[in-house]
C-alpha cells in the first residue's frame, strides 16, 4: 500500500482527506492509457470537520418533511432570518418592521441581474473566504455568471443524488475500489478531469468529453470498460453523442442534467443502456432542486433546505396548480443565500395522492446545438463560453438554416465590446467558411416579455440527439 507521505502535496491541497488507496484510485483514472487528454484539477476540498454536516444533511433528506405552499418551512424561514443582518441585499429587501412569515408574499424578488451587479452585495459579511470555491454558469440560460460556493456545500450533491437513485431502488456501495461516476459531455471546448470523494469514501469520479475533435471513439470504448461507473451523469448532448458512437455500457442509472430532456432521447437511451434515465432539474446558484418522478408523474422535489414556490410576473405568489416563474429561497450554500430566487424557468406545483409536491411542466432551458462547416457538433456552452469573456446584460445567437450565425448583444453600460475579435473567435469555432454577423443592440429585448431574450435558435438542420 501506497504511503501517506507519498501523496503529492499538491494533491493533498485539493483532496485533504484522501487516502493511500484513494490516491491509487485516482491514479487509475488520470493514467488510463486511452484517458481523454485532463486539462484540468479539482478536489473536493473537504475536511474532517466537514463530514458530520454531510453526515446530517443526508439524515435530513431521509426523514425531512418537504413545504410548499405560499409559506417557507420554520426551518428556511430560521437561516433566512439569521442571514437577515449578515446579508445586505437582504437588508435592502427587508425593511425594519418587514416580518418574514406575515409579508412574505411583499418581499421583493431577487434576480440573475442581482449576481451580477449586486454580488458583493449578496455574500454574508461574516463568511469564511478561505473556503471559497468560485464556480461559473454555463450561460445557456443567458449571459454566464459566477457564483461562489463552499466545499461543505458541493459535498451534499452526494446525498442528493443517493436520494434519487434510492427512489428508483438503487443502493450502492461505494469505495476506493470502483469508479462512482462518469460525468458525459460533448463540446468542442470543456475541462476534462478525474477525481475522488471523500463523502462515497474515495470512489472515484472522471468529467469526459465525447467530441470528435479531442476523444477518439475507440478510446472511449476502452476507458469506459475499465472504468465500469456506477452510474453515469451528463447532459443531452453527451449521453446522445455516447448512444451514436456505440459507447457500451452497463451504468444502474443516468442522470441528465443541465437543459431539457427530450422524450424521445430517453426512451432511445433507456432502450440501449437498459437503465433509468432520470432528469434533474438543477442550477449552478440554487443546486438540484427537483427529479423526474419513477411514476412519469411530473417531478419530485427534493431538497429539504429550499423552499419553492411559483410566482408571477410581479413576484406575487400564485396557487397550487397555477403556472408560472420557479421562484428558490434558503439554500444550503453559505456564500449564496437566496430570498426569492427567480430561476428564469417555469411550471406549476401540484400535490400528489400522497400530499407530496411535485413539478408539473417544467419549462427549463431548451437543448440547441449548431453545426460548424466541418459538420462537427458546436454545443450552446461552446458559444456560451466565448461570448461570456465580455460583460454583456445578455444576447441571442442565432444559426440559419444555411449554417449563418448572427449574434445580437445588449453591451453592459461602460464596458466595450470587441466586435471584431469577438467575430473571427466565433469564426474559429465554427470554420472559417460560416458568416457569421455580431451585432451591439443597447435596447435587446425592450419588445419582449419581460425584457428576457431566447439567447440560442437555431434553424439548421438538426445536429441535438
Amino acid at each position: 500500500m501506497m504511503r501517506a507521505a507519498n501523496i503529492p502535496r499538491e494533491r493533498l491541497a485539493r483532496n485533504p482527506l484522501i487516502t493511500p488507496d484513494g490516491y491509487q484510485r485516482l491514479r487509475t483514472i488520470l493514467e488510463h492509457p486511452a484517458a481523454p487528454v485532463w486539462n484540468y484539477q479539482v478536489g473536493d476540498r473537504l475536511r474532517s470537520e466537514d463530514l458530520p454536516e454531510v453526515a446530517r444533511f443526508r439524515e435530513q433528506l431521509q426523514t425531512g418533511t418537504l413545504v410548499y405552499g405560499q409559506l417557507p418551512s420554520q426551518t428556511v424561514l430560521a437561516h433566512l432570518e439569521e442571514r437577515r443582518q449578515q446579508v445586505a441585499l437582504f437588508q435592502s429587501h427587508l425593511p425594519e418592521g418587514y416580518n418574514l412569515q406575515r409579508d412574505w408574499r411583499y418581499i421583493p424578488t431577487m434576480q440573475r441581474a442581482d449576481l451580477v451587479h449586486r454580488l458583493e452585495e449578496i455574500v454574508p459579511l461574516d463568511a469564511d473566504l478561505s473556503r471559497l470555491i468560485v464556480y461559473d454558469t454555463s450561460g445557456v440560460s443567458g449571459h454566464a455568471i459566477l457564483v461562489p460556493h463552499h466545499p461543505c456545500a458541493m459535498a451534499k450533491y452526494h446525498p442528493l443524488l443517493e436520494h434519487i437513485l434510492e427512489q428508483y431502488g438503487i443502493r450502492l456501495a461505494f469505495s476506493d475500489q470502483v469508479t462512482a461516476c462518469l460525468n458525459v459531455g460533448c463540446q468542442v471546448s470543456t475541462v476534462t478531469f478525474g477525481n475522488v470523494f471523500s463523502v462515497w469514501n474515495q470512489a472515484g469520479f472522471a468529467k469526459v468529453n465525447l467530441h470528435e475533435r479531442v476523444w477518439e471513439q475507440e478510446k472511449a470504448q476502452r476507458f469506459f470498460d475499465d472504468t465500469a461507473p456506477l452510474f453515469l451523469t451528463g447532459d443531452p448532448l453527451g449521453f446522445g453523442r455516447m448512444a451514436a458512437w456505440g459507447i457500451e455500457a452497463s451504468p444502474t442509472a443516468m442522470i441528465s442534467t443541465a437543459v431539457s430532456l427530450t422524450p424521445e432521447l430517453k426512451r432511445r437511451l433507456e432502450a440501449q443502456y437498459r437503465c433509468p434515465l432520470i432528469d434533474l432539474y438543477s442550477s449552478t446558484e440554487s443546486g438540484p432542486l427537483a427529479f423526474s418522478a419513477p411514476d412519469g408523474d411530473g417531478m419530485l422535489l427534493m431538497a429539504p433546505d429550499l423552499f419553492i414556490e411559483i410566482v408571477d410576473s410581479d413576484g406575487r405568489p400564485l396557487n397550487e396548480g397555477e403556472f408560472g416563474e420557479i421562484c428558490v429561497s434558503g439554500g444550503r450554500n453559505p456564500f449564496l443565500p437566496l430570498l426569492r430566487y427567480r430561476t428564469g424557468d417555469f411550471g406549476r406545483l401540484a400535490a400528489d395522492k400522497q400530499g407530496q409536491p411535485r413539478l408539473q411542466d417544467l419549462q427549463a432551458r431548451q437543448p440547441v446545438s449548431f453545426l460548424a462547416d466541418d459538420g462537427a457538433v458546436i454545443s450552446m456552452v461552446d458559444v456560451a463560453r466565448i461570448i461570456r469573456e465580455w460583460p454583456l446584460v445578455q444576447h441571442e445567437f442565432v444559426q440559419q438554416a444555411d449554417r449563418s450565425c448572427l449574434l445580437t448583444i445588449q453591451p453592459l453600460a461602460g464596458y466595450p465590446v470587441d466586435t471584431e475579435c469577438l467575430t473571427q473567435k466565433l469564426g474559429e469555432l465554427f470554420g472559417q467558411t460560416i458568416r457569421i454577423r455580431v451585432v451591439l443592440d443597447e435596447r435587446l429585448g425592450e419588445d419582449r416579455p419581460g425584457g428576457k431574450v431566447m439567447p440560442f435558435r437555431s434553424s439548421a438542420p438538426a445536429s441535438y440527439p
